[in-house]
């Protein structure tokens, strides 16, 4: 049978000019590289028959002649589709630690993500109060019994290209972000395929039976990766695969232990890095990055090399495979809608510019300082527990953060000491009840003073100031050198000094909310609340909110800030007097009363917000999510989000939230 001429110009680059030379070019009997011969009837051995004309019988055979995955002891499957995420998702730092675990309320959510080979870790939970029935009722739950099982998940819709990581146990996966799992729940299998999946001829059978709109909208669904053909691994190569995967798991999580929002935090990179200065520290750190992208690209023409071994493909097929596509690595642009998680394209992702690590650093400080991490283990990294066995539950507190012998945030005269940190296997496994002489230590042993009413204040003359107790953590932490370590941060930032930074909401919080945002849930959870000319303001840490938190603001700050300005002013107004009515010094006197007055209107109307806010007298439900709990707020959080939230709670949307209840209840809404 004739074989027909296909010509491939997919990177769109003088198109027609190279179509025609090539076919000048077939004409006098000379090759070309654009030009494809194939046989008709070869094409249709690929599911779908598309025109996977450009490469060889040989490959194209390998469709028929090897198990596609769901002929392989292996199951890819869709998990629910919740028809509501902003009702049934939250990002894993909104909820109660105590409600989030299998049997819980709230579970462990791979729901697609960004592009990630190998590990990536998962950001969002799913709700599972009365086992999911809300969702069974609005949504559709699908494939209940692969819940909470050790596999594969991917993401897919995309904005870049397939790529697999591990899932761990006591996870529910996602419509968008499905999964694979192996019979009988064979980690070294998993492992190995894990590798396969992951390998560049994996990719390439993937992309000949996607067609070309499907590859065009990298839509990798289900049905496309069960058609998939895979060869069989034996025992020798199932080892080899497994270590080599484990290998590129182990260096992204390490990686991954410098973002303060995954669950293997341990401490920022510019406390991971020990030199003199911050720069000397981002220089190590930046090095520390080369070498691991240094060792993922080895272990990937590992696995890339018994890939295909194991597929039996081998010279001109396999060059032909690894050549570069016009299309391979292109920027592709998709719709930021509910059906595309938004991506980054890069392998290795963590932050390499110094102006975000100094932000990292500050924002772990404020942490310290409310009592989130310990700051023990950044004196002593080994007091921070090994994460545990990738395929195991992910841990409810990652090893940075401050506990009590229960594994859950610490609480006022309940912080772990060392001997039981010490004593933790694991990041999930605590030391055995009654093995520890003396698992908590007195607030007065931790070597920095925690703020657990959770309220700091803008003010440099209150013991609370967020600057004042921000530099207590740089002293805890390098003693003599603070003053410089604080004037190289504020540089590396562009600010004149720590003040600035905290005040202007275009600086810290703005990075805040950034950092806490993802696929599209923007969930700080440090609160800026500031008055209109931002003169004052108060930042508060959402997870001990409580129905009093905004009365012990009103008392406790605002109020005494007030009277302490208004004897000020009395002050101001006396000089004023005693000055006369003209001459240099009775334009101070007076240009200091202004001012003065100007500021205590500042004060009175921060005041008069807050103190509509506290009479709202809602009980704050952190199951509800951020942005329903700060919208109360509005009037003096610098954050738009909040202001569209408390509308659309007064129009009566999200009538099934504990806050939306409460409005209803007490006639706000009707």
């Amino acid at each position: 049978m004739t074989d027909t001429i296909f010509f491939r110009l997919l990177d769109g680059v003088n198109r027609p000019s190279r179509l025609s030379g090539a076919i000048k070019e077939l004409r006098i009997g000379r090759e070309t590289v654009d030009a494809y011969s194939a046989e008709l009837g070869s094409l249709r051995r690929v599911p779908g028959s598309p025109f996977a004309y450009w490469v060889s019988d040989g490959v194209r055979e390998l469709f028929a002649g090897l198990n596609q995955l769901e002929a392989s002891n292996m199951h890819a499957c869709k998990g629910p589709d919740t028809g509501d995420d902003f009702r049934f998702i939250r990002t894993s730092w909104e909820i109660e630690p105590s409600e989030v675990g299998e049997n819980r309320s709230w579970v462990d959510h791979p729901k697609g993500g960004e592009y990630s080979r190998f590990y990536s870790d998962v950001h969002l939970l799913i709700d599972w109060r009365a086992d999911g029935d809300a969702i069974r009722r609005h949504g559709n739950m699908r494939n209940p019994g692969f819940f909470f099982r050790p596999g594969l998940t991917w993401s897919r819709r995309t904005t870049s290209n397939l790529s697999l990581r591990l899932m761990s146990a006591g996870c529910i996966f996602a419509d968008k972000g499905p999964a694979i799992f192996f019979g009988g729940d064979d980690r070294s299998r998993l492992l190995a395929f894990l590798g396969l999946t992951n390998s560049r001829v994996f990719a390439e059978l993937v992309s000949l039976h996607m067609g070309a709109a499907a590859e065009a909208a990298r839509s990798y669904e289900v049905g496309v990766i069960q058609r998939t053909p895979v060869p069989e691994v034996p025992e020798a190569e199932t080892e080899m695969l497994g270590k080599l995967v484990m290998r590129c798991v182990e260096v992204k999580r390490e990686l991954d232990t410098t973002n303060e929002t995954s669950h293997a935090f341990r401490l920022p990179a510019l406390l991971q890095a020990d030199a003199a200065s911050l720069g000397e520290r981002i220089m190590l750190w930046r090095d520390l990055l080369s070498d691991s992208e240094q060792q993922l690209a080895e272990h990937q023409r590992a696995i890339d090399d018994l890939a295909f071994q194991l597929y039996g493909i081998e010279s001109e097929d396999r060059r032909a495979i690894e050549a570069p596509d016009a299309e391979d690595g292109a920027a592709v642009t998709a719709e930021d809608d509910d059906t595309t998680e938004v991506e980054d394209s890069d392998e290795v992702t963590a932050v390499l510019d110094g102006g975000t690590q100094a932000a990292d650093l500050l924002s772990y400080a404020v942490g310290c300082v409310f009592g989130r991490w310990d700051a023990r283990i950044a004196l002593d990294s080994s007091l921070a527990p090994k994460l545990a066995d990738p395929f195991a539950p992910l841990p409810v507190c990652s090893p940075g953060m401050l506990v009590g012998p229960d594994g859950l945030p610490a609480r006022k005269d309940g912080i772990a000491s060392e001997e039981w940190m010490r004593a933790r296997p694991d990041a999930i496994t605590h030391p055995s009840d009654g093995s520890i002489e003396g698992p908590t230590i007195p607030d007065s042993d931790y070597p920095l003073a925690v703020d657990w009413d959770s309220i700091l204040v803008d003010d440099p003359e209150h013991e609370d100031d967020i600057v004042r107790r921000v530099r207590e953590v740089f002293g805890l932490l390098w003693g003599e050198s603070a003053d410089e370590i604080e004037a190289e941060a504020c540089e590396l930032l562009g600010v004149k000094d720590l003040r600035t930074y905290f005040r202007n909401p275009r600086k810290f919080l703005d990075f805040h909310i950034k950092c806490y945002s993802k696929s599209r849930r923007k969930a700080p959870i440090y609160w800026l609340l500031q008055s209109p000319k931002k003169n004052y303001g108060l930042w508060i840490y959402y997870h001990r909110l409580d129905p009093d938190l905004l009365f012990k603001a009103l008392t406790n700050y605002a109020e005494p800030k007030i009277r302490l300005e208004e004897g000020r002013l009395e002050e101001y107004e006396a000089r004023r007097r005693s000055a006369g009515t003209s001459g240099s010094e009775a334009k101070k006197a007076e240009k200091a009363v202004d001012k003065q007055e100007g500021l205590l209107s500042d004060l009175r109307e921060f005041r008069d917000r807050l103190a509509r806010a506290a009479n709202l007298n809602l009980e704050p439900d952190l199951n509800d999510g951020v942005v329903l709990n700060i919208a109360p707020l509005h009037e003096l959080v610098p954050w738009k989000e909040a202001a569209s939230k408390w509308k659309e709670l007064l129009d009566g949307k999200y009538e099934w939230s504990s806050i939306g209840k409460q409005l209803r209840a007490k006639g706000v809404v009707s």
